[in-house]
């Protein structure tokens, strides 16, 4: 875990690194910066996870670096260390949505616990990540296996919707992130990749063919394979 301390005061900067060494040695990995720019350089180059910045700083301000941090990573914990208790400052750090705001001279306990409670937040994002990624595949297999199983048939979204308790709507917009593609066009695609097998085989009429993978109506699977291929099937078989 990286934790960013930028602050164009030296002292400063040793003493915020020691104490929190003497804290967080092998949770940690601390990067330094003396300024605005050099921290933006370390945010460019590094996935930083807490940031604890001063406000006021040459060249580049807390408030700007912290919506650069923003940028690149939504969910880095951003903490302000200054020594200017200014209003407008609060009220930036809320718009940047800051973990907190702490004033110099700030106190050992409370800079501890804030960085303890940092570091359970985003154990905690890693963790729930983890387990939508686990949720998801477990979603895209139920769906596939269903597909695969089913094409034949006259199915629907609203069937493999009903199997997993979501809504026709909800299910819509689930299948379209796991697959990046809409279900009539996935199950469509399966389709007649599964007709363009069976075309090789001429025991299969066209109509047997159609009733195969699922289109009961030999017109309908001729205009859906055509439009899908660029050919109707008895071209395709043609030209195998």
């Amino acid at each position: 875990m990286n934790l960013l301390i930028a602050d164009d005061e030296n002292l400063e900067l040793k003493v915020l690194e020691k104490t929190i060494k003497k804290f967080f040695l092998n949770e940690l990995d601390i990067f330094m910066a003396s300024n605005g720019k050099q921290a933006a350089g370390i945010v460019e180059n590094t996935d930083i996870n807490i940031a604890l910045l001063d406000i006021e700083m040459p060249g580049m301000n807390g408030i700007e670096l912290a919506k650069l941090i923003r940028e690149k990573n939504h969910d880095c914990i951003i903490i302000f260390i200054t020594a200017y208790d200014r209003f407008e400052y609060a009220i930036e750090a809320m718009h940047i949505k800051a973990f907190d705001y702490l004033l110099k001279p700030w106190n050992e306990e409370k800079l501890t616990g804030l960085i303890s409670e940092a570091i359970s937040s985003i154990k905690e994002i890693s963790s729930d990540d983890g387990k939508n990624e686990n949720l998801q595949d477990s979603q895209k297999s139920i769906i596939k296996k269903y597909i695969k199983e089913n094409y034949k048939r006259d199915i629907s979204a609203g069937d493999v919707a009903g199997i997993l308790g979501y809504s026709d709507v909800y299910f819509s917009k689930i299948f379209k992130q796991l697959f990046d593609d809409t279900f009539i066009n996935y199950l469509t695609n399966l389709r007649i990749e599964k007709a363009k097998v069976l075309l090789k085989d001429v025991s299969f009429n066209i109509k047997e063919v159609g009733a195969s993978v699922g289109y009961t109506d030999s017109n309908y699977f001729t205009k859906v394979f055509k439009r899908a291929v660029g050919m109707s099937p008895s071209e395709y078989r043609g030209n195998i």
